[in-house]
This record gives C-alpha cells, sequence and structure tokens, in this order.
C-alpha cells in the first residue's frame, strides 16, 4: 500500500470535478483526475470560479482569467461584478492565471477530466512578491470509477482533496483483471452505490484516508464484495461502511479485505456485518459489526 503552499499570495479553492470517462486503452494509467484513452476534440470541461476578495486589489471585476497549455492561451475570461468567471477548456493539463492591475500571477498548474467541472473559489493579494497561487482547499465529486486490466487509477494529494465518488445507483468502484486503484486524500466517501467497491479478478484496490475525519461506503447492496484473489485496503481515521440491502462486506474465492483504523469504524449489513466463503479472509480488527434485520 502507498503511504500516501508559497504563502506570498493566497489563493483559496474550492474545486469539484466532476468526471464520466474511464480509462479506455492498455497500460494507461489515471492520475491527478487524467484520462487517457479518449478522443480529445471539441471543449468538453467547464472551469466555474468566483474571485471572492482581493487583497489591495480595487475589486472582484474586471479580473482576466486565463488557462494556458504548453504555454498557449487555450481559454480566458474576465469576472464580472460578483468576481464570477468561465472557461471551457479540453481535458488534460492546464495553468491558470489571474491578471490584475497589470500583473499576472505566477501560474499554477490543473489536471482536467474530459466532461468534468471545476467549480473555484478564489482570493488573490496583489500586494505580495511575487505572485503566486496556493491551493488551501479542494473537494472532487466524481461519477463512478471503471478500471479493467493493464489499467491503473491513482490519486496522490496528500494535504487537500475530500474525494467523493456519487455512485449515481451504480457501483462506485469497479476494480477488473489485474487493474491497480490507489486513492490518498484527506477524506472519501461513496455515496448512492449499488456496490460500493466491487473488486474481480487480481484487482488491488486501496483507499487512504488522512484526515482524522471519516472514510465512509453507502451502499445498497455489498458496501464491499471481493471476488477470485482480488484485494480491497482501507485506512483512515474513522470508517464506516454501509450497506442497506446485503452484506457490508462479502469476500468470496481467495480474496481479501483489510481495514486498518485509528478511530471509529463500524461495519453494518442488511443481511451480515462480514460475509466469507471459500479461503477468502476480512481483517476488520477494531471494527463495529452490525447487522441491520
Amino acid at each position: 500500500m502507498k503511504i500516501l503552499k508559497s504563502v506570498l499570495l493566497l489563493f483559496a479553492l474550492l474545486v469539484l470535478i466532476s468526471s464520466t470517462q474511464g480509462c479506455g486503452n492498455a497500460e494507461c494509467v489515471l492520475t491527478g483526475f487524467v484520462n487517457c484513452g479518449n478522443d480529445g476534440g471539441a471543449d468538453k470541461s467547464i472551469i466555474n470560479g468566483t474571485v471572492v476578495d482581493v487583497i489591495g486589489g480595487p475589486g472582484v471585476s474586471g479580473i482576466k482569467v486565463i488557462a494556458e497549455r504548453n504555454g498557449e492561451r487555450v481559454a480566458s475570461d474576465t469576472t464580472n461584478s460578483e468576481g464570477e468567471f468561465k472557461l471551457k477548456v479540453r481535458e488534460g493539463d492546464i495553468t491558470l492565471l489571474f491578471e490584475i492591475l497589470d500583473v499576472v500571477t505566477v501560474g499554477r498548474a490543473f489536471t482536467i477530466t474530459e466532461d468534468s467541472e471545476v467549480f473555484l473559489d478564489v482570493t488573490l493579494d496583489v500586494l505580495a512578491q511575487p505572485e503566486r497561487i496556493t491551493v488551501v482547499d479542494w473537494a472532487v465529486s466524481q461519477d463512478p470509477i471503471r478500471c479493467d486490466s493493464n489499467q491503473s487509477f491513482i490519486i496522490d494529494e496528500d494535504d487537500l482533496v475530500d474525494f467523493t465518488v456519487d455512485g449515481k445507483g451504480k457501483d462506485c468502484i469497479r476494480a477488473q483483471g489485474d487493474c491497480f486503484i490507489d486513492i490518498t486524500v484527506q477524506n472519501i466517501m461513496l455515496n448512492v452505490c449499488n456496490e460500493g467497491i466491487l473488486a474481480e479478478g487480481s484487482a488491488n484496490v486501496n483507499l487512504e484516508a488522512l484526515a482524522v475525519t471519516t472514510l465512509t461506503i453507502d451502499a445498497e447492496s455489498n458496501g464491499i464484495h471481493t471476488k477470485g484473489d482480488s484485494s480491497v485496503t482501507l485506512i483512515g481515521g474513522n470508517i464506516f461502511v454501509t450497506s442497506t440491502a446485503s452484506d457490508g462486506i462479502r469476500a468470496e474465492n481467495s480474496s481479501d479485505v483489510e481495514i486498518q483504523r485509528s478511530g471509529l469504524c463500524t461495519i453494518e449489513g442488511f443481511d451480515d456485518a462480514i460475509q466469507q466463503d471459500g479461503t477468502a479472509t476480512v481483517d476488520s480488527d477494531g471494527c463495529t459489526q452490525v447487522m441491520g434485520n
């Protein structure tokens, strides 16, 4: 398991990313919300933002916001009277800059997924020298994650991200073959899932929440479901796995599930909190098991 701020310019940031794309070609890696295996094409992603304050500046309106890729401008907008701006960009790496009082901030790189939407709250300090951008906080909301053989989905943001997967009634995370998923952030929430995590074959899913708050999985069917010789590891402060119609954790064949908690831990299932079949193992030492029916 992989264990996983220039204060000269204040940049308060709230980000919401929603991506519907998977990683379609072999031996590709999704890192920091980059999609691989897509067709590119039209600008399908949107950055919505608001400059909420300008320290030492004339106000939040009339600020030029610039998105660059490889040193070339790909989109720009000017803030309205409320400080709001909108940029349409293609997926991939972009650098965001703000021009105010004829000064352009040092760029801050972001990675955008296809068909995603990003929301930013920004505070600028034009008195600072040199001008820099610092990420203070961001929250990510992602559509269900799909990962197949020879693919990886990796997110490593140890001090910033609150990460939510909105399952919309589908499996929140589905890993098949020898897929590798490694998410290390502050807080992790899998919501409105059919199955919270479904790991099959030799897939390996590692979720690590570094903050003391929560790593939560809310599912209708199994909260965690492992098959074959797959593996799921949850690491966090407080960990809660809930199934409203099936098992909290269901492990089959020779698969394994390990929960490493430093705070509270509850595994709740409508049928069973934990169901083990074959030679599968579930290590949930210290977790409270609750049966709902």
